[in-house]
């Protein structure tokens, strides 16, 4: 006699990068067990991975994990885990005076993404020259990351995976259809003020965070702070 199946229930979130709504389901033992294992690695890209290898199981596949921004994925773990393991979960928050950690309650449902206009990713370089961004995938920066290079060249090599395309005057030139050589010379023939209009874009990229207030256990100064990316939470 086949043992029973048990139903699982089913929700909708919105990706925040494409607003595309999704329908996902909570995730089960044989996946928690894959977010444990990572977890217990302490290894980002192990962690990452799993959480990839889990938005697709439980969205049936119809999140393009590879192509997901890095607060797309922080964003879709928070409702996953509010649906599977309770809406709230305790983090240690440190005090902004003594640096005393505190354990705080944290309402998953309250995370959020502020995503900016779509004018903030055009950006002008000169009068008849700019460029529009885009948010780097999570497989670019990963990719980006495990480079064997310096840290100023990750930095150069994640600018030019964000760039979408470059306009002169009326003449567009998609970067996909530029090689990296290109894209990298390109950045290269910047002044100072047009490359940090470029780089404060990528310094300034959404992520899934909600502020949380609360009194210092050991000190008692009251804190209001953002909690923000995937190490705070994926505890």
């Amino acid at each position: 006699m086949a043992l029973p199946k048990l139903d699982t229930p089913r929700y909708e979130l919105t990706v925040p990068s494409t607003n595309k709504k999704v329908v996902y389901r909570p995730y089960l033992v044989k996946e928690e067990k894959i977010l444990m294992m990572a977890m217990e690695s302490n290894d980002q890209n192990q962690m990452v991975r799993a959480l990839k290898d889990v938005i697709a199981s439980c969205t049936d596949n119809m999140v393009d994990v590879n192509d997901l921004a890095m607060f797309d994925l922080e964003y879709i773990f928070m409702q996953l885990r509010s649906k599977s393991s309770g809406e709230t979960t305790d983090i240690g928050v440190k005090c902004t005076s003594c640096e005393t950690k505190n354990d705080i309650n944290i309402d998953l449902s309250k995370v959020k993404v502020n995503m900016p206009k779509d004018a903030e990713k055009k950006i002008k370089l000169t009068d008849n020259v700019g460029v529009v961004m885009k948010y780097p995938s999570i497989n670019d920066i990963l990719k980006i990351q495990n480079d064997d290079d310096t840290e100023v060249n990750k930095i150069f090599d994640i600018i030019a995976s964000a760039i979408d395309y470059i306009y002169s005057g009326e003449e567009i030139f998609d970067a996909k259809d530029q090689s990296s050589t290109e894209l990298k010379d390109f950045i290269d023939s910047l002044n100072t003020e047009q490359f940090n209009k470029i780089r404060a874009f990528i310094e300034n990229m959404p992520s899934a965070g909600t502020t949380v207030e609360f009194d210092c256990k050991s000190c008692g100064t009251h804190n209001s702070i953002e909690v923000k990316g995937l190490a705070n939470f994926f505890s």
